[in-house]
C-alpha cells in the first residue's frame, strides 16, 4: 500500500462546553519516510493547537492578576477611610462626666 496524504486532526477541550479543533493534511512524497511524515505533522498539529490555547490562558491570567491588584487597591484604600473614621469617632466622643 502506498501512502500519498496524511491527515491529522485532533480537538482540545476548552473549558466552558467549548471545544477547538485543528486539521493537518499533507503530501508524502515518492522517498519520503512515512513514519517520519506522520510524527511530524502529529507534532506540529500538537503544538500549533495548544498555542493559541496557552496565549488565551496567558491573557485570561494577565487580566485575573490586574484584577487582583485592583481589588487590593480598593482594599487599602477601604482600609484607609475605616481608619480615618475610626479616629474621628474617638476624637469626637463625648467625656463620661458630661
Amino acid at each position: 500500500m502506498e501512502i500519498k496524504t496524511i491527515n491529522y486532526e485532533r480537538v482540545l477541550n476548552l473549558g466552558n462546553y467549548e471545544n477547538k479543533k485543528l486539521a493537518l493534511f499533507a503530501e508524502v512524497h515518492e522517498g519520503d519516510d512515512v513514519e517520519e511524515s506522520i510524527s511530524r505533522v502529529m507534532e506540529t498539529v500538537e503544538r500549533k493547537i495548544r498555542e493559541e490555547a496557552h496565549d488565551k490562558y496567558n491573557e485570561q491570567l494577565r487580566q485575573l492578576k490586574q484584577e487582583i491588584n485592583s481589588l487590593k487597591q480598593e482594599l487599602a484604600d477601604l482600609q484607609s477611610q475605616k481608619a480615618q473614621l475610626t479616629a474621628q469617632e474617638t476624637d469626637t466622643e463625648i467625656p463620661d462626666g458630661f
